[in-house]
């Protein structure tokens, strides 16, 4: 048995609510683990350690590549996949997908494509160049900002310029950025001969959902619910739909009377598009940062993963998830502890480097909220065995 009695880089105590909006206690417990080449999962050398605050790309210090794991609360297990679809040498399109469970999300790449004008006048996309490895991540997405209206429309901050806060950056504010991936490809409100020539379009798309050269004009910032929703396998930037309508944030968009993307595939609740203030509209879905798809009913260890075009070497990958789960206890105050029922707040899988991690959470009620430093100096308990 391996006993944990005090915090460190891999184990920590949390204060924070549960979904009843209860005070409660959570130890959040990371473990890593090497994936062999026979598929199995042994304890890595090397263990990953709790991601304190959300991390960016260092190429793009916008867009959200680590998400902090010191969430004290999780509604759904997040999966993430840090790294790339491989395609079959020579290749223009391929697909990349992950099973687990019942649970099957499947991405169509596609090369590289140009936005043109045929021989006979007509708009169409370019056949797509031979396919390199493309990364899973949102900015090789539909999505991004329409530069070209950014340079015709007046910003909205005109005259403002004086009074804005010293590190304020307007652009980040645009309303030509797209509310449910500001970093991909291929957002575009109306047609002009530079658009045409140098639009970048998305790598990475939905089979069932893929953008046409009959949809890509989306004619005004309001009209971005009826374009299509991103696909990726990273984590989901804060400020994105429908994440950020967690937070009770939604964009400006036209009235909606038909069941949006998100909606009609069942990824979230029907007033989602609903008005309301921030306070009613809070949902502690926030917390959950897994593209949509990947936000799964608690996984609990011994789960069959299946791995489609993620792998450099393998066409496919099937591992199990490891079969030990902790025990988990927490402060109950006064001497006594608090035993849990673990369950998984994130699964990381990374096959560039045959990597797992995986984020077990034990919560149970708290007598009231604590702060960081009382936190530091309260008992825990985790047991593997």
């Amino acid at each position: 048995m391996n006993l944990i009695t005090e915090p460190s880089s891999q184990v920590r105590q949390m204060s924070g609510l549960n979904f009843e909006r209860q005070s409660i206690l959570s130890v959040l417990v990371k473990r890593t683990y090497q994936i062999l080449d026979n598929s199995q999962c042994v304890l890595a050398d090397e263990q990953m350690p709790l991601i304190e605050s959300a991390e960016t790309y260092k190429e793009n210090q916008s867009m959200l590549d680590k998400d902090s794991d010191l969430f004290p609360f999780k509604l759904m297990t997040d999966v993430i996949v840090k790294g790339h679809a491989y395609p079959t040498e020579g290749q223009k399109r391929s697909q990349a997908s992950i099973q687990i469970r019942h649970h099957r999300k499947v991405i169509s790449v596609i090369g590289d494509r140009q936005y043109m004008l045929n021989a006979n006048g007509k708009l169409i996309f370019s056949e797509p160049k031979a396919l390199d490895p493309i990364p899973l991540r949102y900015d090789f997405a539909y999505g991004g900002r329409d530069t070209y209206a950014e340079r015709f429309y007046k910003s909205p901050f005109k005259g403002w310029e004086a009074s804005l806060p010293e590190n304020f950056n307007p652009m980040d504010c645009s309303p030509y950025i797209y509310p449910r991936n500001p970093f991909g490809k291929g957002y575009l409100m109306s047609l002009n001969a530079d658009a045409i020539e140098t639009l970048e379009l998305p790598n990475l798309e939905d089979p069932n959902d893929p953008l046409t050269p009959d949809r890509i004009i989306a004619g005004k910032p309001e009209n971005w619910p009826r374009m299509p929703m991103p696909q990726a396998m990273d984590w989901v930037n804060y400020d994105a739909f429908p994440r950020a309508a967690f937070f009770g944030i939604v964009a400006e968009h036209e009235p909606v009377n038909y069941p949006v993307a998100e909606v009609s595939q069942g990824y979230v609740e029907a007033d989602i598009m609903q008005p309301g203030s921030v306070l009613d509209k809070f949902s502690l879905r926030c917390t959950n940062g897994a593209s949509l798809g990947l936000q799964l009913p608690y996984l609990m260890g011994d789960d069959e993963v299946i791995l489609e075009g993620l792998h450099p070497k393998k066409s496919e990958v099937y591992l199990t998830l490891p079969k030990e789960r902790p025990r988990i206890w927490t402060d109950g105050r006064n001497g006594k502890m608090n035993e849990t029922q673990p369950v998984i707040h994130s699964v990381i899988i990374e096959p560039d480097e045959s990597r797992l991690s995986i984020v077990w959470r034990g919560a149970a009620r708290a007598l009231r909220p604590y702060m960081i430093e009382e936190l530091e100096k309260m008992p825990l308990r985790v047991e593997w065995h």
